[in-house]
Formats: structure tokens, sequence, C-alpha cells
């Protein structure tokens, strides 16, 4: 097992790991354009300045110096990289697309029924053509179906169908979905008011490098309230009074958009809102902290034991760490609720997301934003999704902060 030193080593060597914008982000009409126009829940991704860096940052470790210097750490990590090369390398060959270069972005959109598990229908840019669907359908010996250009593989049970339209977007769903949205005759669902396709297409807009939107339907509210058994909690009144909400992430930082049907209840999410701010200033002045008294404290003990005599050693490299993975709360923050729409929306931004949040906190945070009951009433078989083959009036300020602006 590797030391504390080695692990020091390898956090230095990811310092170039992290999050980019993309300034040819894919807007809403591109993201949406084989939605399914009922959807209680709309999931985007925008992988193509995410992705392809960062498998480049990892590939690049065992060049590094301070990495080849410890051999237990350059075994580890060569083991690694070769199995990253190796499953990149049989798709490439299996299928000729590259997973990690020539996917784009990918949206997701999902319906809860009453009874049974959820609906879905996935969408992929990226360098894709109907001839992907050919190969693959080759090696598993099943026939491919032809519509409108493009082609399709149909799913076997309860296995998704997968198929390339004539333009090149991947999808994936159940046979029926994917067909309607072959044919000719398919047309971009609208996005009314309030729905989950409206709210995904205002945070879509705004270039996120990962986006949620939610909008439960009156037959999702049900079933997650039925789940309850009676009982009334913070839960059960969000999904009666919400209308709906958004969460993305970006680059620099967070944001969230809440819809109310009460002017009380916006007022009690603007509330949350600037807690939840407070909390993330204090998740990144207190680790940060700890960890420099912790340092700062280190030569009391020199000559205690060799591990702390390293630790000593590298003192300077411990500093970098902290000052590299860590914030100092001074991020931006910025909280409104529009008076007549009940609408609250609140970003934090920083000059990088790690001074925000910390990655970790992430699914944390996105629980308690939509609720936990939310996330149980979407779970089920087909909600968990494998990879697609080939590798998928203006707002009234709560305070002197300025309007959201991204």
């Amino acid at each position: 097992m590797p030391g504390i030193i080695e692990i020091i080593t390898l956090l230095l060597g990811l310092t170039g790991f992290g999050f980019e914008s993309n300034p040819n982000a894919p807007t809403a009409d591109a993201a949406l354009q084989y939605a399914m126009p009922d959807a209680d829940v709309v999931i985007h991704f925008d992988g193509a300045v995410i992705v392809p860096k960062n498998y480049a940052v990892l590939a690049n470790l065992v060049n590094q110096p301070q990495i080849k210097a410890s051999p237990e750490l350059l075994k580890m990590v060569r083991d690694m990289t070769g199995q990253m090369e190796g499953a990149r390398g049989m798709a490439k060959t299996m299928t000729g697309f590259d997973p990690v270069t020539d996917i784009a972005d990918g949206t997701m959109t999902v319906v809860v029924p009453a009874s049974g598990d959820p609906t879905f229908v996935v969408q992929v840019h990226g360098k894709f053509t109907p001839a992907l669907i050919d190969k693959i359908a080759s090696m598993s010996g099943q026939p491919v179906g032809k519509v409108n250009g493009g082609s399709i593989l149909e799913g076997k049970g309860d296995q998704p169908a997968v198929a390339v339209t004539s333009t090149g977007v991947l999808l994936a769903g159940t046979t029926k979905l994917v067909r309607d949205r072959l044919a000719a005759t398919w047309k971009m669902p609208a996005r009314p008011a309030n729905s989950a396709l409206a709210m995904a297409a205002e945070v879509i807009a705004t270039r996120p490098i990962f986006a949620i939107g939610i909008a439960l339907s009156p037959t999702a509210k049900a079933r997650a309230l039925a789940d309850q058994h009676g009982e009334t909690n913070f839960a059960t009144d969000l999904m009666q009074r919400g209308r709906g909400a958004s969460f993305a992430v970006y680059a620099d930082g967070i944001a969230w958009t809440w819809n109310d049907k009460t002017k009380a209840g916006a007022d009690s999410m603007a509330m949350m809102s600037e807690g939840l701010m407070e909390l993330l200033r204090a998740a990144a002045i207190a680790p940060r902290g700890l960890a420099k008294i912790a340092i700062g404290a280190l030569d009391s003990y020199k000559g205690k034991s060799k591990q702390i005599d390293a630790l000593i050693a590298h003192k300077a490299d411990l500093m970098k760490l902290v000052e590299t993975y860590s914030g100092d709360g001074n991020f931006k923050v910025a909280i409104a609720t529009n008076p007549k729409s009940f609408q609250v929306t609140a970003r934090a931004t920083g000059k990088s997301l790690s001074e925000v949040v910390p990655a970790g906190m992430l699914v944390p945070i996105g629980a308690l934003f939509f609720g936990r009951d939310t996330g149980a009433a979407l779970s089920g078989p087909s909600a968990r999704i494998a990879t697609p083959p080939g590798p998928g009036p203006a707002p009234k300020p709560r305070q002197p902060a300025p309007a959201p602006h991204h």
C-alpha cells in the first residue's frame, strides 16, 4: 500500500485535473431535441471539454518525475492507466469509436409512472454514425433496423434499444420511444412553463457542465407521497407546493432554482439558500484552517517517527495541496426572489468549482435540495442506464448582491 508521501505525490500530480466551461456547449434546443414531452426529470452532462482534458492528465501521470521516483507509486499508476487504455483500445478496435474524444454531451429525460419502472430516453451528441450500430449488431448477431436513414438495434427483454439517427445522434430507450424519434415525423417537444423541460432549458442555456431539472407530474407526486404513508414532513411539503426546480454545476461554482406556489414557500427556500451558502463558506474555511494548524504543529513532533519527519520534509507540498484543493470562503453569492412568480435563484461563483464546494459534497447537496424521497421515486432498474454501446420580470434581490449572472 502506498504511504502518505506517495499519496501527497499523487495528489500533486493531479493538480491539472479540473473542469472548464465549454464555449461551444449545446443549446437547449439541441440538448432537448429528442426529449420526452411529459418528462418528470431531465439530466444533462456536457463532457466535451471535461473528459478529454482530465483523461490526458491521468494518462500523463506515469511521465511525471516525482511519480517515477517512487517504484510503488509508479506501478500503481501504470496499472491504473493500463486498464484505462485497455478499455479505450478495445472500444476503438471493436467499434471504431473513441469513448474519450468522441462524446460531446448527453441528456436523459425520465417519466415516473403510477407504478412500475420509470421510462427514459437518452440522447448523446458526438462522433456517431449509423455504421456504429451496424458494427455492434455484427458482433451480437442481432438484426439492424433501418428507419429514416438511421439504424436501430432493438433491445431484448428489459434491455434498452440503441440507435443512431441519420444526423449522428445516439439514442437509447425503449424500442417504441427510440423508433418514434427516428421517424421523419418527429418534432422537438414544446416546453410549457414550469415543466421539467422548461426548467432544464433555462439552466442548459447557462452552459453548465452538469444540470438537472425536475417538475414532478401529479402522477409522480402521488407515487412519491404514497411512500410516506400519510406522514407530513419537509419532503412532502416540497412536493406539494413545489412547481419545479433545477440544480447546476459549473466550472466556477454551483447554482439552483426553485419555483414555489406561495410567497411563504419561496421566502422559506430563499432563507434555506442563504443558510446553505453559509455552510459552504464554513466547509471551505474550517478544513483549511484545521489543515494549516496541523501543518504548523508538525515541527513540535520532529524525531518522533519516520512518518512525521517525512511530512515535515514535505511541508511545502502539504501547503500547496491545502491551497489547491480548498477555498477561503470568499466566493461570490447571489440570491434573488421574484415576488410575482415565487421563483428563487441562487448562484455561488469562485475562481474554480473547488473554491465553492468540495467534489465529495455535490451528492449530499443534491439530495438536500431535491429531497430524499424524490430520488427514491425515481429508482428502479430502468432508471439505471448502462453506458450506451460505443465508448453517452427581473427578480427582486433579497440582499445587496447582484442578481444571478452566469
